[in-house]
């Protein structure tokens, strides 16, 4: 015995009956899109700061030293020589080898942590964002635990990665209600 269903045509109103699933908000593309440029990118830089250590230590106090001779040479009866001094001591500080593994490896870490946040909000799963947080606060945190609070260059990094990260935070924010 052979059924045959009637089929009846879809009128202009009604559409099939699919199951639909949740879409992405376009912000939420871009900034997820963003984040895997930028994580992807920062976490080779971090590899290749750890692996190139020496050479790099040793570019950076090269040039300190011939930048501090000149500097002094050509501001020597400027006031403003101490705060040259300053921001030279805080990279002079930063070029240390030890240092430089120790926020290769915080760097690392944090941006390991962003870009599987932002793969998670791409899926739109929440907990993503909580990992994404998470990796931002040690973003911020490390160059004071690597440098110390008195390193005025790692404070400036420290408040440049913060202003980019609180940007981008608040940002995913706004798109936890697409997410599961």
């Amino acid at each position: 015995m052979v059924y045959i269903r009637e089929l009846k045509p879809l009128s202009m109103t009604e559409t099939p009956e699919q199951p639909t699933a949740p879409s992405r908000p376009i912000l939420l593309t871009v900034l997820c899109i963003l984040t895997f440029i930028g994580s992807g990118w920062s976490i080779l830089s971090h590899l290749n700061n750890y692996r190139h250590v020496g050479l790099s230590s040793e570019v950076v106090s090269t040039v300190l030293d011939s930048a501090q001779t000149q500097i002094r040479k050509d501001l020597s009866n400027n006031p403003g020589v101490g705060m040259v001094d300053q921001l030279l001591s805080s990279a002079r500080e930063m070029a240390d080898p030890y240092k430089i593994r120790k926020i290769a490896l915080f760097g690392l870490v944090a941006s390991m942590l962003t870009l599987g946040g932002a793969f998670l909000m791409f899926q739109l799963r929440k907990i993503g964002f909580w990992i994404y947080l998470v990796g931002t606060g040690i973003a911020v945190v490390a160059p004071f635990t690597v440098y110390g609070a008195g390193n005025l260059l790692g404070i400036i990094i420290s408040s440049g990665t913060g202003l980019v990260g609180i940007v981008f935070c608040v940002l995913y924010a706004v798109n936890l209600k697409h997410m599961d």
